[in-house]
């Protein structure tokens, strides 16, 4: 059976990403992953499932790299009837008040988090213009789009510009493209490893739920947004969130 389906993935070695990769093998389904590292692992279960899984490594905090990579990557393809875009990578740091923030780190980050996946989308989009092609993207977003965190301006700024491209996206009004912005919740990951770290005002409420058992598994949250991903009503709700979805 050929595959019908394409799913590209950022941020897919580790954490949520890895997750997401291990829900979304499926057959009919042919996936590419996209991240800074490797992850064998996710390979070889991708070769036992009988499931098509293209690798590639790419620094995505370089927005320029992230869309030559993804236009360089579509061109060789077949068309597929059904393509989805799992903005996933992204990052927490620099965390600190205004005044720590420097442009050696926030540029990347805003590459990262905010330009990089908005150069991915413009770079999908052309490359599947002749493919006759539902298209779906869903950037996991934060309830740190939605309301500023003491000590997080890159990331609260860069999840909040993320929100509104997706909004953008729909604004623009093609019928073959819907977008959203997803806010997954607390996900037990490196990066609230990262977080309860850290040094700034509301730190300890994310130690609490860690110590509490508040976290959410990384492959609970991936099969839920899995299933969403496929959903016929996707992108009825532009800027949702995982908490809400029953």
């Amino acid at each position: 059976m050929s595959d019908t389906s394409l799913f590209i993935l950022t941020g897919a070695s580790r954490g949520l990403g890895a997750a997401l990769a291990q829900a979304l093998m499926q057959p009919g389904r042919r996936l590419i992953c996209v991240a800074r590292g490797d992850n064998a692992e996710l390979r070889a279960q991708a070769a036992a499932a009988g499931v098509t899984l293209d690798w590639h490594q790419v620094d995505l905090s370089d927005a320029h790299a992230a869309e030559a990579w993804m236009t360089k990557t579509l061109a060789p393809l077949p068309a597929f009837a059904n393509v989805t875009l799992v903005l996933n990578a992204g990052a927490v740091e620099p965390i600190g008040t205004i005044d720590t923030l420097r442009a050696d780190t926030l540029l990347p980050h805003l590459q990262l988090n905010l330009t990089g996946p908005m150069a991915l989308t413009a770079a999908l989009l052309r490359g599947t213009s002749d493919w006759n092609a539902q298209r779906r993207v869903l950037a996991i977003s934060s309830g740190a789009a939605r309301r500023p965190i003491a000590g997080w301006a890159a990331y609260c700024t860069g999840k909040a510009g993320l929100d509104m491209f997706v909004r953008a996206i729909n604004a623009d009004g093609d019928a073959s493209v819907r977008a959203v912005a997803l806010a997954p919740g607390v996900i037990d990951t490196d990066m609230q490893r990262t977080i309860r770290g850290a040094d700034f005002a509301g730190v300890q409420r994310f130690r609490d739920l860690h110590a509490h058992g508040e976290l959410v598994s990384p492959q609970d949250a991936a099969a839920r947004i899995a299933a969403y991903l496929v959903r016929p009503d996707f992108g009825a709700t532009e800027l949702d969130d995982l908490r809400n979805i029953a």
